[in-house]
């Protein structure tokens, strides 16, 4: 199945749904390829055939962040219009598909290339590929949703670092941080990325859509709610086609056989 764009190339094969920032030679963002990159995910998401995302960059990177040609007029109120469909609606979005999204990352991923980056679940790049936040330095703001994930995942020492200088780590270095799932030889990341992405698409969808929906829920939850919160999703879990076939599967050493209920 394929999808026409113009800024972005979509296609699906063996349960994985490939979308690609194509606007060269940097994909800088704006608003005409931010909406065409939610209607991907809106296809990918109601394809009963598509069991993961991966989201990955045409050219030299994944995306060198906001076209500042394209906003360089902007004032406040443009500026917030922009950010409250690349920002908010943007996670909203991510965090509502009900499919794993995987970030794959060459060259670099700098800004609003990491907003989309950090928008997915797992993150595998290039040993080589930089990550950069330089809104402070280049563009005279803060980098937004990155003071959040910086401070949530690395903590806020080395965070400070990052958001202050505006300077690029190495995928490398992000996985020493435990910013990104993995740094792979460049030759490699594809084959990688992939076979992450065919190893998960190959689990019950069911089980992939709750367990997703369950990770971000407690994510802000206090301990206090997280076990109760836990014995429901399980329970509820337990009762389903799908588990009850893993279980089968499993016992009976074949592979299983999934209903997606």
């Amino acid at each position: 199945m394929t999808e026409s764009f113009e800024f972005i190339r979509y296609a699906v094969s063996d349960g994985i749904a490939e979308i690609v920032l194509d606007r060269p030679p940097l994909n800088l963002v704006h608003k005409d390829m931010t909406l065409e990159y939610f209607q991907a995910l809106e296809t990918a998401d109601a394809d009963p055939d598509v069991r993961v995302v991966v989201l990955s960059g045409a050219g030299k990177g994944l995306s060198g962040g906001m076209d500042l040609k394209h906003a360089k007029e902007f004032g406040a109120q443009a500026m917030e219009d922009f950010l409250r469909m690349f920002y908010v609606e943007q996670m909203h979005r991510c965090r509502a598909m009900t499919k794993p999204m995987i970030a794959k990352v060459h060259g670099f991923a700098q800004e609003g290339g990491c907003t989309m980056a950090f928008g997915c679940d797992m993150i595998i790049a290039a040993e080589d590929a930089k990550f950069g936040y330089p809104g402070v330095p280049n563009a005279g703001i803060p980098p937004g949703m990155h003071v959040w994930f910086l401070q949530r995942i690395i903590g806020r020492m080395k965070a400070a670092e990052l958001i202050y200088t505006g300077k690029s780590i190495t995928a490398s270095e992000a996985e020493r941080l435990g910013l990104i799932t993995r740094a792979v030889p460049s030759a490699e990341l594809h084959a990688e990325t992939m076979k992450l992405a065919a190893e998960i698409a190959a689990m019950s969808p069911y089980t992939l859509k709750i367990t997703r929906e369950f990770m971000y829920a407690v994510e802000d939850l206090p301990f206090s709610e997280v076990p109760e919160a836990a014995l429901e999703v399980v329970s509820e879990a337990f009762g389903s086609e799908d588990s009850l076939e893993a279980r089968r599967a499993f016992n009976e050493k074949r592979k299983p056989v999934w209903k997606g209920r």
